[in-house]
């Protein structure tokens, strides 16, 4: 026991040196060595590194910007449960960077962080922006489109790094359709079995769905 117990804390001394060291590295601008030792720590499932080595992909802190490569990491993050690299993966599907865009996806994928309250204040702040400025690029109906697809559609798209072509499934709760919402929050629309709402049935307001920016934030 004694022996497992001194092991473990040599694993955990290990770990924190190498953070140190990946951050005395970035701080000295030494990027590609920082992912170096970030990708070390990635490899023993520290989803926070991993998230940092996108970021500097992203931001082109190693060379050019590498998208894909940043699209990557940020998905091996997400695949460990990392809600900030969730969030990243919606503004590349928002800009169509090393993704093709699918701002109904982006949108989802930011509405599901903040409507479920995922991830720590900073995860929130940083999700609300990019919400804010995804509906900017989208018009009224391509909400209404969005908010037709099932949180298990935007997973398996996800998952599946956008080759989901299936139909949110019958069974599946809309999004448009979930207890997240108060009485007169979203206007009375139906979806049709493809990407898009049928029609708005006709004691909708149409105001409602301007209101819908001051509700997510």
């Amino acid at each position: 026991m004694r022996i497992l117990f001194t092991f473990l804390l040599f694993i955990s001394y290990q770990v924190n040196a190498g953070k140190d060291q990946a951050i005395a590295l970035m701080n000295a601008g030494k990027y590609k060595e920082a992912v170096i030792e970030l990708e070390s720590l990635a490899s023993g499932g520290d989803d926070v590194a991993m998230v940092t080595i996108g970021n500097l992909y992203y931001e082109g802190k190693t060379g050019r910007v590498k998208y894909k490569e940043a699209y990557e990491w940020w998905f091996k993050a997400y695949q460990a449960g990392n809600v900030d690299a969730l969030s990243n993966i919606g503004v590349l599907y928002r800009d169509g960077k090393g993704v093709k865009e699918n701002l109904e996806i982006a949108y989802d994928i930011f509405v599901i962080i903040h409507m479920k309250g995922l991830g720590n204040q900073s995860t929130q702040i940083r999700n609300g922006g990019n919400l804010d400025k995804t509906i900017a690029k989208l018009s009224q109906d391509r909400i209404k489109d969005a908010l037709c697809y099932s949180e298990e559609y935007v997973s398996r798209y996800i998952e599946t790094k956008g080759s989901q072509t299936k139909p949110t499934k019958q069974e599946e709760v809309k999004l448009k359709d979930k207890n997240w919402w108060l009485p007169g929050e979203l206007p009375i629309y139906e979806c049709t079995s493809g990407s898009s709402y049928n029609k708005i049935k006709p004691k909708t307001n149409l105001h409602q769905l301007s209101t819908m920016r001051a509700v997510y934030r």
